[in-house]
């Protein structure tokens, strides 16, 4: 039985769609991430704890134990985080011992420290404590890695992955796509038209398999790469495109700030572009190597592309690629 299960769910606020024909169900101890703006997430988050009545649609809840946290949360600043945390823990009705989970979220050496004195780092791991002491079956937060330095996202990952292992279901929602990759297993996008898309993910194995073919970079001749936008074909140059993204199995081709879609699979596109210098980074990802700036490395296990351009837009590698990403970069 889904712990939350949403059909068709529409809310109108002042006569306008702030979320439209949205379904999922969300599993116990599953890990979701959703991109969506941040008044979107607001009322999603209202709906699921039942602060909110949809407009239209069902919402079956089978819990009541539910916490949410928006991006622009704040804390008790003039407390320290031991007074903080302690407050918290006599409100919730387990009353656990807060010394065992310091070393988990990376507090430890904060403890008696006031929270305003606290990096942006520091005080969303204290939160994500919080929250835990609480006890709750279903954890909902947005953009929890908005605006960490690098370090501070891999210690709220650790954190966060304490929190699943402890059983508890967390959604997550933020407007990029690669936080939520970090995040979630399972991956969607919210479209005001359609609902929700969800993200192609699979086993890195399977990627591993269908990608053991390294021998592809040789030169070849012209392509453009067609897409079809109402009555218009547009013809795209390799040079010009940033990334491929596969969204409900529809390759997306990123130019800037915008999309646009290909009646080519990814799998076609790669074949295709690994002449002219695109990289199957991830299941979901094709990249063109000249937009990487960085590597990014938050844990064993996670990686992530940073690209070129005042977006800095963040890209999923997969583990098994990464060596011979490195290889093709510095050959």
């Amino acid at each position: 039985m889904a712990m939350i299960s949403m059909t068709n769910v529409t809310k109108q606020i002042a006569g306008k769609n702030i979320l439209k024909n949205v379904s999922l169900s969300l599993d116990a101890n599953s890990q979701i991430g959703i991109k969506m703006a941040p008044a979107e997430s607001k009322i999603l988050f209202q709906l699921i704890s039942k602060r909110m009545q949809p407009s239209s649609g069902t919402i079956t809840t089978n819990t009541n134990n539910i916490l949410y946290e928006l991006s622009n949360d704040g804390l008790y600043d003039n407390l320290t985080v031991k007074k903080y945390l302690t407050l918290f823990n006599k409100i919730g009705t387990t009353n656990k011992n807060i010394s065992d989970y310091l070393q988990e979220f990376s507090i430890a050496d904060i403890w008696n420290v006031k929270i305003k004195k606290l990096s942006i780092d520091q005080k969303k791991r204290v939160s994500l404590l919080r929250m835990f002491i609480l006890s709750p079956e279903l954890l909902l937060i947005e953009s929890p890695l908005a605006n960490l330095s690098d370090g501070g996202i891999e210690l709220y990952l650790r954190a966060m992955k304490f929190v699943k292992d402890s059983g508890i279901t967390i959604l997550t929602t933020s407007h990029y796509i690669e936080e939520l990759l970090l995040l979630g297993t399972d991956v969607y996008r919210y479209n005001a038209k359609v609902g929700l898309e969800k993200t192609d993910i699979s086993e890195e194995s399977d990627f591993e398999d269908d990608n053991s073919n390294t021998d592809k970079f040789q030169p070849q001749n012209v392509f453009k790469v067609a897409c079809k936008l109402a009555d218009k074909t547009i013809f795209f140059s390799p040079d010009e495109i940033d990334f491929i993204e596969s969204i409900n199995s529809v390759s997306n081709i990123r130019i800037g700030e915008d999309y646009y879609p290909s009646a080519l699979t990814l799998n076609e596109l790669e074949e295709k572009l690994a002449h002219f210098g695109f990289y199957r980074c991830h299941r979901s990802y094709l990249v063109n190597l000249q937009r990487i700036s960085e590597l990014i490395s938050y844990s064993r296990n996670s990686y992530t592309l940073v690209l070129k351009g005042p977006a800095k837009e963040k890209l999923p590698l997969s583990r098994v690629k990464v060596e011979e990403l490195r290889q093709l970069i510095e050959a």
